[in-house]
């Protein structure tokens, strides 16, 4: 556990707020003590279901109706993990889930990865919602792109043709076999330029943080990038929850009011762009998760997001899990390193890293685990990858380990 014990006794970040701080509003922290434990949820050498099936996206949970927990950690297989308790998960191997792997780009029915989940009543029935990060790689569809293949024939560098979308799938509880709702009602938000296939950056909206459910509303960060006219960040989508799965609305210039239901769907308007929220703080990284804190003098947000250097510029300093907290999902503190680890994006080499942060709450009180209650401890969970093959990454862990809450 080399980023454990690289910390030097209790490791406190206090999570600044610039406006809270001016008026001597006591503020949260979070810790991990330098003995703290790394837990395994899921060990991929012996618990998978398919070669396929690893932690890929940040760990989600929900309540189920018998008061039992589901927990999603998504790759392009979608199995949740279900247990009567956070300790007792187990893969459900029988509620894989997959796309259709289409290669119309206009379908987006390609591959998704749950990332979000929300109960909801469909006519009545309940039901359970998945924001799902729909991918299409142009590359691995023969024609699709310009350029397919390098020259000594492997597949491309960098994001060539990668056109991803925020799409709405939905699932039974007990059955949890999420099926997409077909385009454009499935589209939550895409791209206003159609597919390129000659493009040699990825273009979309790439990933979506847990849902936050507040005054009758669902509210996500998602992650835009290769947007013409569309700065690149992280913006806000909300949607009453009456009217799931659909009524998403983008902020721009200040208001819920924008839809993005992407280049194909006809008679669509083009839409302003979404406001990105924190881009001074987050510096262009996906927000991976968000609880909220309810205390006296109102709620406190807290984000969760890596930072790493770049590979040919290895900086230890730089590199881990940071947060950052607000009182409006608008503006955002200082962030500050709450774990210290080599995200997978900047490995140097073969070894141990980590990605895809979020904190949990075991006894949150809502049903998606998005609150933090009474009680000072909760929990970081990471994507572990046991890196012996760079190229390969499939040995992939799901971990937590035990995060303190306190007020000064």
């Amino acid at each position: 556990m080399p980023a454990l014990l690289s910390l030097r006794g209790l490791l406190v970040l206090a999570l600044l707020s610039v406006t809270a701080a001016s008026r001597g509003v006591a503020q949260p922290a979070l810790s991990i003590a330098a003995e703290a434990q790394v837990e395994t949820v899921f060990r991929w050498a012996s618990q998978r279901c398919t070669e396929l099936h690893l932690p890929d996206s940040p760990a989600r949970a929900l309540r189920r109706a018998d008061g039992g927990i589901a927990l999603f950690a998504a790759h392009l297989v979608n199995i949740p993990m279900l247990g009567a308790d956070f300790d007792t998960l187990s893969p459900a191997c029988a509620a894989m889930s997959r796309g259709a792997e289409s290669a119309d780009p206009a379908a987006f029915q390609d591959r998704f990865w749950v990332q979000a989940v929300v109960p909801f009543l469909d006519r009545g029935r309940p039901r359970v919602l998945g924001v799902a990060s729909h991918e299409f790689m142009g590359w691995r569809h023969p024609g699709s792109c310009a350029t397919p293949y390098d020259a000594d024939g492997r597949r491309p560098a960098g994001f060539r043709c990668w056109y991803s979308a925020i799409t709405a799938v939905v699932a039974e509880e007990g059955d949890w076999r999420f099926q997409p709702i077909l385009a454009p009602a499935g589209v939550i938000a895409a791209s206003p330029a159609p597919f390129n296939p000659t493009a040699t950056q990825r273009s979309g909206f790439f990933s979506v943080s847990n849902a936050l459910i507040e005054d009758g509303h669902a509210t996500l960060m998602v992650y835009n990038e290769g947007i013409a006219g569309q700065p690149r960040g992280n913006c806000l989508l909300r949607a009453p929850l009456n009217e799931l799965p659909g009524g998403w609305r983008g902020l721009s210039g200040g208001v819920f009011s924008e839809t993005y239901p992407g280049a194909y769907a006809s008679g669509s308007p083009q839409p302003k762009p979404c406001d990105v929220v924190g881009n001074e703080v987050f510096a262009g990284a996906p927000i991976r998760g968000v609880v909220r804190i309810d205390r006296p003098d109102g709620p406190w947000f807290v984000a969760i997001f890596t930072r790493a250097a770049p590979r040919d510029r290895r900086s230890d300093s730089s590199d881990g899990v940071f947060v950052s907290t607000s009182r409006d999902l608008r503006r955002w503190s200082r962030a500050e390193r709450l774990w210290a680890m080599t995200p997978f994006r900047s490995q140097p080499e073969p070894g141990v890293y980590y990605e895809y942060p979020a904190l949990i709450d075991h006894a949150s009180s809502s049903p998606v685990f998005d609150t933090v209650g009474a009680s000072p401890r909760l929990y970081l969970y990471l994507t572990r990858l046991n890196l012996e093959d760079r190229r390969r990454g499939l040995d992939r862990d799901l971990v937590r380990v035990a995060v303190h809450l306190d007020w000064p």
